[in-house]
């Protein structure tokens, strides 16, 4: 069964890896020429369009930024939603607007495809070593892309609905960047009080205080190793104003994540938005 990947940069490059370790076969394609090398020494087939990687795979996978760049591949300039086969399953692993994928999945049904949202919980690293979260928004568990899957997810959450695991990854999304935005400013008190950052860092793991990004972005934060990015500050940007409208939608109060969103507004317009995430250390230095 070939896979076919459209969107190749860091979270592409990480599920394309570990497919082809799974015996998968695979092509792909990105506007970007380095990142179809990079995925070509992983042994992904480059297509020359993204019409063509639909052409030959019924199941592909869409690893884009927003819903207008899903748009822009399957009806836009590249029009790939020409190209597809009868019974093509896509799977779009991006965070957009959760109403954008129902709209999306009504119309490509015209077409006897389906669109189903499967969020991803975790970082291009984790990803690429099989660690994160599959956030689907499918009643069907039992769903012929499930298998492939657990290739690079070690768990699988069925939400129900077309839009629904973006719905769920907008909410763990926020707690990921609030996590980050917590520690940023202990730290950036604790420099200021002239501490040793290691050992702060080592005291807020040790007790009731420790979160999981004290691993991954505390040593980023404290040595201002942002590059290459994992997860990029522009990228989490463009998901806190995804949250703070669908919170608006339903009526949820979110102040803490008003203010963050402001706040890395400020870092993206300082230049900072392809930096690593852990650069919201930026804003307390």
């Amino acid at each position: 069964m070939e896979i076919g990947i459209v969107g190749l940069g860091l979270v592409g490059n990480a599920i394309a890896k570990r497919l082809k370790l799974a015996g998968y076969a695979v092509s792909g394609f990105d506007i970007v020429q380095e990142a179809c090398g990079k995925a070509s020494e992983h042994g992904v087939l480059i297509q020359p369009d993204a019409a063509s990687v639909f052409a030959n795979a019924r199941l592909v996978i869409l690893c884009l930024m927003t819903s207008d760049d899903r748009r822009e591949v399957l009806w836009g300039k590249q029009a790939a939603a020409n190209a597809l086969q009868p019974s093509t399953i896509i799977l779009d692993v991006s965070t957009s607007r959760p109403e954008d994928i129902v709209i999306d999945n009504q119309r490509l049904a015209e077409q006897k495809s389906r669109l189903v949202d499967v969020c991803l919980s975790g970082s291009s690293e984790e990803i690429a070593n099989g660690e994160a979260l599959a956030l689907i928004g499918d009643r069907n568990n039992n769903a012929p892309y499930h298998a492939l899957l657990k290739c690079f997810t070690k768990e699988q959450y069925y939400f129900g609905e077309a839009g629904d695991g973006n719905r769920m990854k907008l909410i763990v999304n926020l707690v990921y960047g609030l996590n980050r935005l917590v520690l940023a400013e202990a730290l950036g008190l604790a420099s200021k009080s002239k501490f040793d950052l290691q050992l702060t860092l080592d005291v807020l793991k040790a007790g009731g205080t420790y979160s999981r990004c004290m691993d991954t972005k505390g040593p980023k934060m404290i040595n201002g190793t942002y590059e290459p990015p994992v997860a990029r500050l522009g990228q989490h940007y463009k998901d806190t104003k995804l949250i703070l409208e669908y919170a608006q939608s339903v009526g949820a109060q979110t102040p803490v994540s008003t203010l963050h969103s402001s706040l890395l507004q400020k870092l993206v317009e300082a230049g900072y938005a392809e930096l690593d995430n852990a650069a919201v250390y930026k804003a307390f230095q």
